[in-house]
């Protein structure tokens, strides 16, 4: 039997593949991801005082793509105030990230004055799209505080 060059170039693809198909991730590498995204438990506490105190936004679902801070805003709230009280905001802790780096707070749940309710229904849907699973219970019971709040002095939003 006589290989030609496609054959021949097709052999060494399946071959190549063969070889790095192990580096791809696994089922397996995407659980360690989620086991390395903890509750920010200061977050959740943080959250619910200010949802007591009224200083929530009630906003709709999907207005937290223009309710968020931007990147300029974040970082001049670093500069202002630290990490520790940029933590605060963010529901999830990447313990596989280092201190003092945005990339090691996940899950926004406001814009530094106040929670947004568009933004924790952001979170919980993405929480239960990764498993997060205590995020997203978390988030759930945010929402259930707002809720609560709504007629007693949260912000509602057009």
């Amino acid at each position: 039997m006589k290989i030609g060059p496609r054959k021949v170039r097709i052999l060494v693809l399946a071959a190549g593949l063969a070889l790095f198909c192990p580096t791809l991730p696994t089922v397996g590498d995407e659980r360690e991801n989620v086991d390395r995204i903890k509750l920010n438990i200061d977050a959740i506490e943080y959250a619910k005082k200010l949802i007591a105190k009224g200083e929530v936004v009630v906003d709709g679902r999907g207005a937290w793509v223009h309710h968020q801070p931007s990147s300029e805003e974040e970082n001049e709230f670093i500069r202002q105030h630290g990490f520790e009280e940029y933590a605060k905001w963010h529901l999830g802790i990447d313990e596989g990230r280092p201190e003092a780096t945005k990339a090691r707070y996940k899950f926004p749940c406001g814009d530094f004055k106040n929670v947004h309710r568009c933004a924790v229904l952001a979170v919980k849907s993405r929480a239960a799209q990764y498993n997060y699973d205590e995020i997203e219970h978390a988030a759930s019971d945010l929402l259930q505080m707002i809720e609560m709040q709504q007629g007693s002095g949260a912000t509602p939003l057009p």
